[in-house]
C-alpha cells in the first residue's frame, strides 16, 4: 500500500510544492528526487520513481524547486536558490516520524548537478545518490538561456547559475552513481565519464545505448529504475521491519 501526501514547505521567502509516497511500513528511509531545469515534480520519470519505489520499501519525496512548476520564485543565482530549495526539503524530511533516518538522493540533469553539489557538502547523512543526464559544466546551458527569453520567463527571470559552473572541483564522493543514456541529445554522454572519473569508490557507471535525455524509452526507464534502486540497496538503504500507522492528516 502506498499513501501519497502533498504540502506547501515554506523554506525561507519562497513555498516548495512537495509530494511524498509513503510506504506500508514505517519509518522508511528517504528518496528524494531533484528534477532537471526547466522540468517539475510531476515528470513522467520521477512520477514513475514514485509509484515503483514504495513497493520496493522506500518513501519517496518529489518536490518543485522554486520558480517551477507549483512551488514560488526565489530570488538570485539559480544554482544558490535550488540548493537552499534543496536543504529545506532535506531537513524537513529529517525531521518526519516517517523517515528513519537515511537519505537517498536521485537527480535528473539539473537536478543531478545539484545532488552532487549537495552530496559534496557532507551535511546530511546521504547514504547514496544517483544521477542520470547530469552535465559535467554549465557554461553552454547558461549561455542558451541567456539568449532565449521564454526559457528566462519560465525560470521567473534568470539571474545567472553563479558557482559552480563546473564539477571540475568536485571532490571525490563515495556512494554515487551515474546514469546516461547515450542518445542524449541535450547533454552529451561523455559528461557521464567526466563525472564518474571525479567520484570515489565505491562509484558506479551505467550508459544506456539507446536512452535519450529523459529516458523517454520505457525499456531504458525500467533498466534505470531498477538499477538505482540495486545501488541504493547496496550501499546501505534497507527498508524497516517496523509496521507504524501512517499520518493520515
Amino acid at each position: 500500500m502506498t499513501d501519497v501526501f502533498r504540502i506547501d514547505l515554506p523554506v525561507g521567502a519562497a513555498t516548495i510544492s512537495c509530494l511524498m509516497h509513503l510506504p506500508g511500513r514505517v519509518p522508511a528511509p528517504v528518496v528524494v528526487c531533484c528534477h532537471g531545469l526547466l522540468s517539475h515534480k510531476n515528470s513522467a520519470k520521477f512520477a514513475a520513481i514514485g509509484e515503483c519505489l514504495p513497493d520496493e520499501g522506500f518513501a519517496v519525496v518529489r518536490f518543485d524547486f522554486s520558480g517551477c512548476g507549483e512551488s514560488g520564485h526565489r530570488p538570485g543565482p539559480l544554482l544558490d536558490a535550488r540548493l537552499t530549495d534543496l536543504r529545506g526539503v532535506l531537513d524537513f524530511v529529517l525531521e518526519q516520524p516517517w523517515a528513519d533516518g537515511t537519505i537517498g538522493l536521485i537527480g535528473s540533469s539539473m537536478g543531478g548537478y545539484l545532488a552532487l553539489i549537495c552530496a559534496g557538502l557532507q551535511a546530511y547523512p546521504i547514504k547514496a545518490a544517483v544521477c542520470w543526464a547530469t552535465p559535467f559544466a554549465l557554461y553552454e546551458v547558461q549561455a542558451s538561456l541567456q539568449s532565449s527569453e521564454p526559457a528566462r520567463q519560465k525560470l521567473g527571470g534568470f539571474e545567472g547559475f553563479g558557482s559552480p559552473m563546473s564539477l571540475s572541483d568536485l571532490r571525490p564522493i563515495t556512494g554515487l552513481m551515474v546514469v546516461h543514456g547515450q542518445q542524449d541529445e541535450t547533454v552529451p554522454w561523455e559528461d557521464a565519464i567526466r563525472i564518474y572519473e571525479k567520484l570515489g569508490e565505491p562509484k558506479r557507471l551505467l550508459l544506456l545505448e539507446h536512452g535519450d535525455h529523459r529516458l523517454t524509452d520505457p525499456i531504458c526507464r525500467k533498466v534505470a529504475i531498477d538499477a538505482s534502486v540495486d545501488w541504493l540497496r547496496e550501499r546501505g538503504l534497507f527498508p524497516s521491519q517496523r509496521d507504524e500507522t501512517l499520518p493520515r492528516d
